[in-house]
């Protein structure tokens, strides 16, 4: 073999291996970015979840679950009482007074807990309360809670808080494709490309965790609202 023709396939490979790199740095950007932007949606849904029941449970019990796994209980198989006043109740009178005076009449029903928090947020359904504990993509991994309380002088109000680490964002995410719905050609392209895209701490830098709640002021916002 020539040595002009050793030299074309030597720089032929090297432009090769280039192109390669080149091709990888564009697109690991991208695809963390889609999966940054997919997995962030789904966590928000079970978020979401998570605060419809916990505000449900608040009005029946006074406070939060410390523990998903009851709160998963509680919005599954749980009742709650829900008080309906009939009437009205003039200005210069307060409730007691007019529910005294037999100008209004209360009435307790009870009702499932799956159905007061399904109807408090139209974001929520039957179907999401199946595992909103569970971080999507973590192998079952639970969200982590506190709770806590806050004092004034005359009330105390209950707080809780759920923090989402990137790590748990981006865990699995290299496993974009199941194998399953893949041919040999595409299994290829995602170990050459996206192989231990949730270990690249470069990329990682550049995205926010999410959190729910807080436990210094009274709220249930996300870290997206």
């Amino acid at each position: 073999m020539k040595v002009s023709t050793m030299i074309n396939i030597f720089l032929a490979i090297v432009a090769l291996f280039f192109s390669f790199l080149i091709t990888r740095a564009i697109l690991r950007p991208e695809k963390f970015k889609a999966v940054y932007m997919q997995r962030s949606k789904e966590i928000k849904a079970r978020l979401i979840t998570i605060r419809a029941a916990q505000i449900v449970y608040r009005c029946e019990y006074k406070n939060y679950l410390d523990n998903l796994d009851s709160l998963v209980e509680f919005a599954n198989n749980g009742m709650v009482h829900i008080v309906k006043i009939s009437g009205n109740i003039p200005e210069e009178m307060t409730e007691n007074e007019a529910l005294r005076q037999g100008l209004i009449k209360k009435t307790v029903e009870i009702c499932p807990a799956k159905t007061r928090i399904v109807n408090s947020d139209p974001n929520v359904t039957e179907e999401s309360l199946k595992n909103f504990h569970l971080i999507p993509h973590t192998n079952n991994k639970k969200f982590e809670i506190q709770t806590g309380e806050i004092y004034g002088k005359t009330y105390t109000i209950p707080v809780f808080r759920i923090e989402v680490p990137l790590e748990d964002i981006f865990a699995n995410s290299d496993q974009t494709i199941s194998n399953k719905t893949i041919n040999f050609w595409g299994f290829l392209f995602n170990k050459m490309f996206y192989n231990n895209l949730d270990k690249d701490i470069q990329y990682i830098a550049n995205y926010s965790p999410l959190w729910l709640g807080s436990l210094t002021g009274a709220s249930t916002s996300g870290s997206w609202e």
